[in-house]
């Protein structure tokens, strides 16, 4: 905003925060005077302009949901709560879970990622038998977390977490935190897990 004797200037920009995509942007003029019909007219006007653009965003938004199977989701929510309760138990519960929510939908990339997720918890805790098959299970939860979620910042932080801690591949998993981390800024689990086993 700028204000030059009697008149002012407002411009005003709209920019995505999760991309950096300029959305729109525009100038305002008016008199002092009539400072109370500026501030409504650019009300009006930013309000019709970027109403569009941010339904627009919405759709987008809503087709990358995680998974079109409810039950899928209800299964991963119930792991999530698992998970988060962090005991032995919990997380034996959560990694069950996540694998049914995957039984639900086989390309349900955030289910895969904490699955892979459960395994470096297990191994973290010592939880986990070293010559066991588990190892070999959390390899393929973990591959096809990352092959799933290359579009899910979840999935991919989690996978990179898994590949870095577990299976000591640290400029896969760096990369793979690079991309969750760019898919997604606001994702504060990708810069948790950056910080660890990488």
């Amino acid at each position: 905003m700028r204000k030059v004797r009697d008149r002012v200037r407002v411009t005003g920009q709209l920019i995505d925060a999760s991309t950096g995509a300029h959305l729109w942007a525009d100038r305002f003029e008016g008199g002092l005077e009539d400072i109370f019909d500026l501030q409504d007219d650019i009300t009006l006007r930013v309000v019709g302009a970027i109403a569009p653009k941010l339904e627009q965003a919405e759709i987008i938004r809503a087709m990358r949901k995680p998974t079109e199977s409810l039950d899928g989701y209800d299964y991963y929510l119930r792991a999530m709560s698992n998970f988060h309760k962090g005991g032995r138990e919990d997380i034996s519960e959560a990694l069950r879970l996540f694998r049914k929510a995957i039984e639900f939908d086989e390309k349900f990339s955030s289910a895969y990622g904490m699955a892979a997720w459960c395994y470096v918890r297990r191994r973290a805790n010592g939880w986990a038998d070293e010559g066991s098959s588990e190892f070999s299970e959390a390899a393929q939860i973990t591959a096809r977390a990352a092959e799933c979620g290359k579009d899910d910042a979840v999935a991919l932080a989690t996978s990179g977490i898994a590949t870095g801690y577990m299976f000591e591949d640290f400029e896969l998993a760096a990369s793979l935190m690079d991309r969750a981390q760019a898919l997604n800024p606001n994702l504060a689990m990708a810069w948790h897990l950056s910080g660890f086993g990488i």
